[in-house]
C-alpha cells in the first residue's frame, strides 16, 4: 500500500468569501492578496460550488462547479473575457501573446500558431529535450551528496530546455543575460499592485514598477534581436538543421512584434509553470517513499535507451500519474479569471455584466465532494477506471475551452522526460528545516528553495 502523504497548506482565511467585505476587512484582504492570495480562502470554500461576493462595489463570483465552469469557459466563452486584474499583471510583459491577446488579435494568432503545436511537431522536439535532461542528470551525479535548492535547479533546467527548443541554443542569444533577466522578472512579477486590486484606471501611474519595465524592455530587445537575425539566416532546409519553434513561428505568417510577443509567452508559460511543477513533484516524491520507489522501479524496468522519448509516457504510466497528481495538488495556474461582458445566468444565479468570474484550481482540485482524500498525494487516482471517472472540467491543470493551454502536450512530454532522465540516475531527498508551503503568484510557487540532497542511485 502506498504511504499516503498530505502536504502542508497555507494558513486560512482572512475572508469568508460570501456576501460583502466589511470596510474593516479591506486592509487585511489587501495584505493577503499581495502576500499570498491563497490565504483568502477558508476551509468552507473547498465545499461550496458557487460563492458571489462584492468588493469595492465590484461583483465577483467564485465558481467551483464543473458544469458552471464549462458554461463560462466553453459554452459562453464569448461572453467571458480576460479579467482586468490578470491582464494588469501579464500584459506589460506578454502584450498580445496568446495568453493575453483578445478578440480578432487572439483569433489570428491562435490560428497561425496552432500548426506549430501539432503532435508531430511537438514530438520532434523530444530528442532535444532528452539531451538537455541527460546533461543535467550528469551534472547532478557530479554533486553526489550535496544539498541544492531544487526550485532554482528546475528553473534553470526548464529554461535550458526552452532555449534549446525555441532557439536551438542560438549563439545570438546571450544566455547568461537572458537567464538573469528572466530570474529578475520572476522575482518582481506576479504581485498585484494595490491600484489594480482596487480596480483603478490603468492611466494612473503605478509607483515602483520602473524596474520591471526595464527588465521587460531588455528581454524584448534580446528576443526580437534573435528573431530579426534568424529571418536573415539560411532556412533549416538550406542549412540542414532541424527547425526550432522560432523557425516555425517565423513561417506562420506573424509579424515581428507578434513573433516576439508569442516567444515571450512560450517562455513565461512554458518555463515558469513547468519548473514549479517539477519542483513540487520532486518534493512530493521525497515525502512519499512508496510512490517514489514504484516510480524508480518503473523507470528502471522500461527500455528507454533505444526508444523515442516522445513515446516514454506510454511506457511510464505511473510516472505520468505522479505528474498529474502533483498538478492536482499544486496547479501551475492556480487561478482562471474571466469577466462577463453581458448579463448571464450561471448555475441558476444571475450574473450581471462586468462580474469577475474566478475559478481557483487550488479549490477545484481539492473539492470535498469530487475528490476522495482531496488533500492526500495519491497518484493511483489517475490510473485505469479511477482516472476515467474524474468528472469533466473538475481537473484543469491546463485550463479549458478555446483558450486551453496550447503547449499542454509539450509540457507533459517534457515533464515525463525530465523525471525519467533524472530519477534513473539520481535521487532527491528533502533536506530542509520545514516543508515548503505554496504561495500564489503568476504560478504556484514554494515559499522556500525546496532544499534537497542529491544522491547518485546504484
Amino acid at each position: 500500500m502506498n504511504q499516503v502523504f498530505q502536504p502542508p497548506k497555507p494558513p486560512y482565511a482572512v475572508y469568508s468569501g460570501v456576501g460583502k467585505l466589511r470596510p474593516s476587512d479591506y486592509w487585511t484582504y489587501f495584505r493577503a492578496m499581495r502576500r499570498n492570495p491563497l490565504e483568502v480562502w477558508g476551509e468552507h470554500h473547498f465545499s461550496i460550488r458557487l460563492a458571489p461576493f462584492r468588493f469595492l462595489g465590484r461583483s465577483s463570483l467564485i465558481v467551483n462547479d464543473p458544469d458552471a465552469i464549462h458554461h463560462c469557459f466553453v459554452t459562453r466563452s464569448d461572453n467571458f473575457t480576460m479579467n482586468p486584474l490578470r491582464q494588469a499583471v501579464l500584459k506589460p510583459f506578454l502584450r498580445d501573446g496568446l495568453l493575453t491577446a483578445e478578440g480578432e488579435t487572439w483569433s489570428k494568432a491562435r490560428k497561425a500558431v496552432s500548426p506549430v503545436f501539432t503532435p508531430r511537431k511537438v514530438n520532434a522536439f523530444a530528442p532535444q529535450i532528452r539531451q538537455v535532461c541527460e546533461d543535467a542528470a550528469a551534472a547532478f551525479e557530479a554533486i553526489d551528496g550535496r544539498t541544492i535548492p531544487v526550485s532554482d535547479a528546475m528553473v534553470d533546467l526548464t529554461l535550458d530546455v526552452l532555449i534549446e527548443t525555441l532557439f536551438s541554443g542560438d549563439e545570438a542569444l546571450d544566455k547568461a543575460r537572458f537567464t538573469a533577466g528572466i530570474h529578475q522578472l520572476l522575482e518582481i512579477s506576479g504581485i498585484p499592485h494595490p491600484f489594480d486590486l482596487a480596480h483603478l484606471p490603468g492611466w494612473i501611474p503605478r509607483i515602483g514598477q520602473g524596474k520591471s519595465r526595464r527588465v521587460i524592455a531588455d528581454l524584448r530587445r534580446q528576443v526580437s534581436g534573435v528573431a530579426a537575425q534568424r529571418r536573415k539566416a539560411p532556412s533549416p532546409e538550406e542549412s540542414g538543421r532541424a527547425p526550432d519553434f522560432l523557425d516555425l513561428l517565423l513561417g506562420a505568417g506573424l509579424d515581428d512584434t507578434a513573433v516576439t510577443d508569442n516567444l515571450l509567452t512560450f517562455l513565461a508559460a512554458g518555463h515558469e509553470t513547468t519548473a514549479r511543477s517539477l519542483a513540487w513533484t520532486l518534493y512530493l516524491l521525497s515525502r512519499a517513499p512508496d510512490v517514489r520507489d514504484r516510480l524508480e522501479a518503473e523507470i528502471d524496468a522500461a527500455a528507454l535507451d533505444d526508444t523515442d522519448p516522445a513515446t516514454w509516457s506510454q511506457a511510464l504510466p505511473w510516472t505520468e500519474a505522479v505528474i498529474k497528481e502533483s498538478l492536482r495538488l499544486y496547479p501551475s495556474a492556480p487561478m482562471l479569471a474571466r469577466t462577463s461582458r453581458e448579463w448571464d445566468i450561471v448555475a441558476g444565479l444571475p450574473v450581471p455584466a462586468r462580474t469577475d468570474v474566478l475559478v481557483s484550481t487550488w479549490l477545484l482540485h481539492r473539492q470535498r465532494d469530487i475528490w476522495a482524500e482531496p488533500d492526500s498525494f495519491r497518484p493511483e487516482r489517475f490510473l485505469g477506471e479511477a482516472g476515467k471517472a474524474i468528472p469533466r472540467d473538475a481537473y484543469l491543470p491546463f485550463g479549458l475551452g478555446p483558450r486551453v493551454c496550447i503547449g499542454a502536450r509539450f509540457a507533459m512530454m517534457e515533464m515525463v522526460i525530465v523525471l525519467a532522465c533524472l530519477l534513473r540516475r539520481v535521487r532527491f531527498e528533502f533536506d530542509g528545516p520545514r516543508d515548503p508551503r505554496p504561495v500564489m503568484r503568476i504560478t504556484l510557487q514554494p515559499d522556500n528553495e525546496v532544499p534537497m540532497r542529491v544522491s547518485r542511485r546504484g
